[in-house]
């Protein structure tokens, strides 16, 4: 049963936004809303590359959410929403489906239901396959830095049985290979691990190394040359986003139902970007600017750029006396070695800031007609004339092209005429069928039946110690199966089997005292988050970001103590932390998560 809701929650429109899929208890809902199918339609990233993640814990039922980011530089924009009971790959792929049958031929970027040409995901085998199944022509990419965290964790794991002081000598040796400038030189370094004395002493790393290496493709930088990654090698914009999602809009309190979490989704999520976008049309970028974008003064010598031909340029390199750079601004690339992909670097920037060259790469955005973009994008409204976004100061202003012109890295505003279609998008066939996934029945079932023997092999180790000690696990027994009969969800259950054996005690969520929804109003944030904590507060909750107040420094609370060096006798703030980052936790050989105490 699929079902359509026509709703608005700007009343700007009639179109129709929200598509539901209900089959056996099921339940998928896909959500693209007018602003997400502006950014499909006039945001050129959104037909280069894709940015996919789920996460749970955000409603009462245990609901998983995938949201869809482009980037740009405002930010990552969001392209939709999915909303699914579980994470199998059929129903990823249903919920794909669903979403493609709202779109038009305008999405990502005019490309239609192809879809994009990379998509960038965390090594989720069924949110992967679903992908390939549903846009068989895009290419999937690995974040690296899931990557190197998995393999990180690997080398903590204590079925590899590497010794804790060669771990960072081994992950350095696969870091390298992940960061290899070309191919020959990642086979050379790839011959060299495997060559190596004191990782070959260790046959499970080399067997895992192997097994990472036939995937090189999906993870190496040097294998990414020549596609529109623009310098986006982690999926740091989903995550982010995933972050505004539990933090600025639900405020880390779980939505009460289904319908809830969507009201918040369409409503609070959307205008939560059209305020961001509105800031970076505007320039004003205290909240909304992104480093990246955002660079400082060179000493390029401008003198020396060269203009090849129209959108070509020849600019020195800063460093090197006798190295030179081709930039070619209609693509937004450069051949060093920060632009190759399309990602902002500073010899595109002089060559912006010389020859008043239009760029989407940098911010404060100086063009009139991009501002006026962007600000349509937010709001629908393309009839505010671009001399409303000029500057104060006419010569920090990069004059507007010609309709002649090439335009260099963004798409041209919509005219007039397409205000219409940026308000209201097209309802597309709602027939689609879901695609289904041919998988190999013979290699499936060979598979469940191992799975099979040794879920009875175990269980057969349980019954035996069973027989050998009944006073003391019986008990254990019928807490295991109470526990287990609580578990209503396909996900409750997966998460129960992937921590077994790793924690003690009752959650509290689930303990006798609390029952009903008490302890599961809130999303909880991560358990390494609790320790890091400066604050004297305990429990799960979501702290104030950023620094306490200065009515709220006292010695008491323990945000501040008294320094007595020099002669001083003030409250001082004090010494933060080492940052919880893959470089520190390799440094100081620790297990990823615990830089606060760990040794």
């Amino acid at each position: 049963m699929v079902q359509r809701v026509t709703t608005d929650p700007l009343h700007t429109s009639t179109e129709k936004f929200v598509a539901l899929d209900v089959d056996a208890g099921d339940v998928v809902v896909a959500i693209c809303t007018p602003l997400m199918k502006r950014v499909h339609r006039y945001i050129k990233h959104s037909g280069e590359m894709v940015f996919v993640d789920a996460s749970g814990s955000m409603d009462r039922h245990g609901m998983r959410v995938f949201l869809l980011m482009t980037h740009s530089p405002a930010g990552g924009l969001p392209i939709g929403v999915l909303i699914t009971t579980n994470e199998r790959c059929a129903t990823i792929i249903r919920a794909l489906t669903l979403y493609n049958s709202m779109l038009d031929n305008t999405a990502y970027f005019n490309r239609g239901r192809t879809g994009p040409v990379v998509f960038m995901t965390d090594d989720s085998a069924a949110e992967r396959s679903a992908l390939q199944a549903v846009y068989p022509e895009a290419l999937l990419l690995l974040c690296i830095f899931h990557v190197l965290q998995a393999f990180w964790r690997f080398l903590w794991d204590a079925h590899s049985a590497v010794p804790k002081n060669d771990r960072p000598y081994v992950f350095n040796a696969v870091k390298k290979l992940v960061y290899a400038t070309d191919q020959p030189t990642l086979m050379t370094l790839y011959g060299e691990v495997m060559c190596d004395d004191q990782i070959s002493a260790h046959p499970k790393v080399l067997q895992h190394v192997e097994g990472l290496f036939e995937r090189r493709s999906e993870w190496a930088i040097c294998c990414r040359s020549d596609l529109p990654i623009r310098a986006n090698n982690t999926n740091n914009y989903v995550e982010r986003a995933m972050r505004v999602l539990k933090d600025n809009i639900l405020h880390r309190t779980k939505a009460f139902n289904v319908p809830q979490l969507l009201d918040f989704v369409v409503c609070r999520f959307e205008q939560f970007y059209q305020r961001r976008l509105q800031d970076v049309a505007s320039n004003r970028l205290q909240q909304s600017a992104n480093s990246k974008f955002v660079l400082t003064s060179s000493s390029i010598d401008c003198t020396r750029i060269k203009n090849i031909s129209d959108a070509e340029y020849e600019v020195p390199s800063e460093t090197l006396a006798d190295v030179s750079y081709t930039i070619n601004m209609f693509l937004g690339s450069c051949t060093c070695p920060q632009g190759y992909t399309g990602g902002p670097c500073k010899h595109q920037y002089a060559v912006m800031t010389t020859y008043h060259r239009r760029s989407c790469n940098f911010l404060p955005v100086r063009d009139p007609s991009i501002r006026q973009l962007l600000y349509a994008i937010a709001t629908g409204n393309s009839v505010v004339p671009s001399t409303w976004f000029q500057s104060l100061v006419p010569k920090a202003d990069i004059p507007q092209a010609d309709s002649s012109a090439v335009h260099d890295s963004c798409h041209a505003l919509p005219s007039h005429n397409d205000t219409d279609s940026m308000e209201e998008d097209q309802a597309t066939d709602s027939n689609s069928q879901p695609m289904e996934l041919h998988a190999d029945e013979e290699a499936c079932s060979s598979a469940k039946d191992a799975v099979f023997e040794r879920i009875d092999a175990v269980m057969g180790r349980i019954k035996t110690m069973y027989a050998e000690d009944p006073a003391s696990f019986r008990p254990a027994m019928l807490a295991f199966c109470t526990a287990a009969e609580r578990m209503t969800t396909p996900a409750a259950m997966q998460s129960a089997l992937h921590c077994f054996g790793k924690y003690s005690g009752a959650a509290t969520a689930f303990s006798a005292k609390r029952k009903n929804f008490a302890g599961m109003k809130r999303i909880g944030v991560q358990p390494t988050a609790l320790a890091r904590r400066k604050m004297p507060i305990g429990g799960r909750k979501r702290t104030h970001l950023g620094r306490p107040a200065k009515a709220r420094w006292a010695v008491e609370h323990g945000y501040c103590n008294q320094s007595q060096e020099r002669g001083l006798n003030r409250q001082v703030w004090p010494k933060r932390s080492a940052p919880h980052s893959m470089t520190a936790v390799v440094s100081n050989i620790e297990s990823l998560g615990r830089t606060h105490s760990a040794k």
